[in-house]
């Protein structure tokens, strides 16, 4: 049983630290979407409250962010979200600011389910199981009120003797069915991606890794630079499919061991996000592994952060004066306590026939099968996309002129320098992702907005606007002729 605790239980520095990286990456997000508020989250926009209830009713039913189609009332949902994540990051009241993060996230994610990918899915995920972790333990608001209230009377130096919060007392590693699902949860997804993986001959072969960074959609930064090496991205192929193949490895090792292990998806994850726009994936992937560091880790860290951490203490000391927060009585707790034993578990129960479903036992749903718009983590597997895809909306406006409906750009059909650049931001991408695949069942509203919303830096308004989607073979496969497919065609008059 100790070698179980020392394998699956967790310091509650790393469940710290845990916290802080994913309410950061919650408030990141949030700013993101932001930007275009009025286009995936309005009656205004492309999926309108009508559109959701008739496609996704379920979902319809259960979005707070459903009940009002004005942008002010989606602003001030994602105020509040941003405000209930900078909770969760200081520590302050944990547990509620962890309720209300998840819920508002999750109703943020019901609103427009064609602009999700995996890293929102497995965000919403870590956020339900710490809902079952005490993440306020240490380096928060919380840890020091509990310092202070816990102190000897007259005791004034109580809680300030560290500002990195060691102030809680005892044993720092917690050890329960809801710190094993946090560590299973990763793992699964690694194992479940090496099935797929290792289903495709691209990736067997080794030129899955070339084949996705000639995809300029998702193709940035570093990636360009990177396609001229063969043999390196050949390697990097097989050496991410025996990291993904390794993975339960995370699950054995402790120690220096468990860090290295650790630092080497890290690395993986990070060179992810310099290569290739997926959104929140990278990111959230590094945030989920930050509970597998040992205590030798946040040791040293504690010693590094000792001095910058005492420029934070006055918030906290100021938030102290406030009284403790009201808690539920403990026959409720208790019973709220077994309900959260039973869903971690259903969780963790998840987390391990995943991988089963990978490989195939059971079969796996085929693409026709599947009635939501795929967020899961099969991310490029089995078989990645050979297709460069590009969007055009050629728009006439009342003055005769025509351009693109986008940008205000000429309309062109011959392939950009980068495909990538027709895109006004990724949310778009991943609308445009799942038009292609056939999940957008009405794209009419998509039509509506582009109406309404006009061309940027003209003032003459639409008479008639279309949208293309059009696609060719990368190099990697040898190239061909491109093909246009038309989502709209609408008369903006009418």
């Amino acid at each position: 049983m100790a070698a179980v605790r020392h394998r699956f239980g967790i310091d509650a520095r790393a469940l710290a630290g845990f916290r802080i990286a994913v309410a950061a990456l919650v408030v990141g997000d949030l700013a993101f979407r932001a930007r275009s508020l009025q286009a995936f989250y309005t009656d205004a926009g492309v999926l309108p409250r009508s559109a959701l209830a008739a496609e996704y009713p379920t979902l319809a039913a259960l979005s707070v962010h459903a009940l009002s189609g004005t942008v002010a009332v989606q602003a001030a949902l994602f105020g509040a979200t941003a405000l209930t994540a900078l909770a969760l990051l200081v520590g302050y009241r944990t547990r509620l600011a962890t309720v209300l993060t998840l819920g508002l996230v999750a109703s943020m994610n019901a609103r427009n389910p064609y602009v999700l990918n995996g890293g929102d899915g497995l965000l919403t995920v870590a956020l339900l199981v710490a809902l079952f972790l005490p993440l306020g333990a240490r380096w928060s608001v919380d840890a020091r009120r509990r310092a202070r209230d816990d102190a000897p009377a007259g005791d004034a130096s109580a809680g300030r003797e560290d500002p990195v919060g060691r102030e809680t007392s005892g044993n720092s590693r917690v050890f329960s069915v809801a710190t094993a699902t946090l560590l299973v949860q990763p793992v699964a997804i690694y194992a479940a991606n090496a099935g797929f993986k290792l289903r495709s001959p691209l990736w067997r072969q080794g030129e899955a890794i070339q084949v996705v960074l000639q995809l300029e959609p998702f193709a940035v930064w570093l990636a360009p630079y990177l396609t001229g090496h063969h043999r390196l991205l050949t390697a990097l192929t097989w050496l991410w499919i025996a990291l993904l193949v390794a993975s339960p490895l995370l699950l054995v090792v402790t120690g220096w061991r468990r860090t290295v292990l650790v630092a080497a998806y890290a690395v993986a994850h990070v060179g992810m996000a310099a290569t290739l726009r997926l959104g929140l994936f990278p990111l959230v992937s590094v945030a989920v592994l930050v509970p597998f560091l040992p205590p030798a880790v946040w040791d040293r860290l504690e010693g590094l952060l000792a001095g910058p951490a005492q420029a934070a203490t006055a918030f906290a000391d100021d938030a102290l004066a406030e009284p403790a927060p009201w808690r539920l009585p403990p026959w409720l707790a208790r019973s709220v306590r077994r309900l959260g034993t039973v869903a971690v578990t259903v969780v963790l129960v998840a987390s391990l026939l995943w991988p089963a479903a990978a490989l195939g036992l059971p079969a796996v749903p085929t693409a026709a099968e599947q009635s939501a718009p795929d967020y899961t983590w099969n991310l490029f597997a089995p078989n990645p996309s050979t297709h460069h895809r590009w969007i055009v909306a050629p728009a006439t406006l009342t003055t005769g002129e025509r351009v693109d409906a986008l940008d205000g750009s000429a309309v062109t059909w011959e392939r950009p320098p980068d495909a990538g650049e027709t895109y006004p931001n990724a949310l778009w991408h991943r609308y445009v992702v799942d038009l292609r695949a056939g999940n957008v069942d009405d794209p009419r509203p998509l039509g509506a907005y582009l109406c309404r919303r006009g061309v940027p830096g003209r003032s003459a308004a639409i008479d008639t606007v279309a949208f293309y989607v059009l696609e060719a073979p990368v190099r990697a496969v040898g190239g061909g002729d491109r093909r246009r497919i038309e989502y709209v065609d609408r008369d903006c008059r009418r």
